[in-house]
């Protein structure tokens, strides 16, 4: 059986977002191992931050067309023939009023279901399809768009526009304001939606409206893949070759007969994003028992070669070998900021 020595862990939402909090939500958090890991490592910075520049780095890309990936997944595992075109990644979002903006939210929090999406989807095509729009619910919170051409604007992905005010986050460029009325007319569909009324009747959250991003022409001009040894438990990463089946703990990963593993771990994202400390908090503690205690014994051991803790938030990768836990001037730390040239 081959042995793991190498092991990388991407962990996005590691940085705090609330600034006033950053520093206080790590107190009395018992993370040693966590500690001296990261106090002990020798850090680089990443060329971006954020966890959709970094997972397409890793396949050799700027960015990830979300839209065309996801449509020759939808085409394989369904047979559905699909149209030639620029294809976006259409995502449900829900739009909460605050006092003088609209706040954009997203899944989990808006839990819509496959019957809805489809309901929903049906009516946005009756609405659009004359117009060469196909909407298509390929599960509750992804939708594809297909587009007759380019419409030649920048769209934000949703994990940089969740909890963020709507007018700070819509798409830019020369067709900008056009394409805002167009959203406004699909937003005024949506909410007059018989789906919304027994949403609202229920006491759930509206679907107003659908964030699109990841656009691309279909089919893929080029070839996308990801190396063989990420494990991600993510539809899109999946689709260009990430292996679906993530260890759940470091132990799990020792077991996947590989030398060299990068993992995935996701659980920190949304509590980062919609300011859940408790549960951010428990994510950490659940970690340093399943994975960075057990590497760093490892490390200690010499049975792990090298750990590799990539932090796409704070824009910082850090790196520990056996070596540089003796190098006693580092003291252990947690990652409480953004990484700089200085720091």
């Amino acid at each position: 059986m081959t042995t793991l020595t190498q092991l990388e862990l991407i962990l996005p939402g590691a940085l705090w977002p609330q600034l006033n909090t950053r520093a206080a939500i790590w107190q009395n958090q018992a993370l040693p191992a966590l500690a001296k890991l990261y106090g002990a490592s020798r850090k680089s910075i990443l060329p971006l931050r954020g966890r959709a520049a970094y997972l397409a780095s890793l396949a050799g890309l700027a960015q990830l067309p979300a839209g065309p990936i996801l449509a020759a997944h939808y085409q394989a595992q369904t047979a559905t023939p699909l149209t030639a075109g620029y294809w976006l990644l259409a995502e449900p979002v829900h739009l909460r009023l605050e006092r003088d903006h609209l706040t954009v939210l997203g899944e989990p929090y808006l839990a819509c279901q496959q019957a809805e999406a489809e309901a929903l989807v049906a009516s946005l095509n009756g609405l659009y399809g004359a117009d060469g729009w196909q909407f298509i619910a390929i599960s509750p919170s992804q939708w594809l768009l297909r587009l007759p051409a380019d419409p030649q604007l920048d769209f934000i992905p949703l994990d940089q526009a969740l909890n963020r005010d709507l007018n700070e986050v819509l798409p830019a460029g020369p067709k900008a304001l056009q394409f805002h009325a167009l959203l406004n007319e699909m937003q005024m569909l949506l909410y007059q939606h018989p789906v919304n009324d027994a949403r609202d009747a229920a006491g759930q959250p509206l679907v107003h409206s659908v964030w699109l991003s990841g656009g691309g022409v279909y089919p893929a001009e080029q070839q996308m893949a990801m190396p063989a040894a990420l494990y991600a438990d993510d539809v899109l990463l999946n689709a260009v070759g990430a292996q679906a089946s993530v260890p759940g703990n470091f132990a799990a990963a020792q077991g996947l007969n590989i030398s060299n593993a990068c993992v995935l771990l996701d659980d920190l994202r949304y509590p980062a994003i919609y300011g859940e400390g408790y549960q951010w908090q428990q994510i950490w503690l659940r970690w340093e028992a399943d994975w960075l205690a057990p590497a760093l014994a490892a490390l200690q051991a010499g049975s792990l070669t090298e750990l590799c803790l990539t932090l796409p938030d704070t824009g910082e990768q850090c790196r520990i070998r056996r070596g540089d836990l003796w190098r006693f001037w580092r003291r252990p730390a947690l990652p409480i900021g953004p990484l700089t040239e200085e720091g």
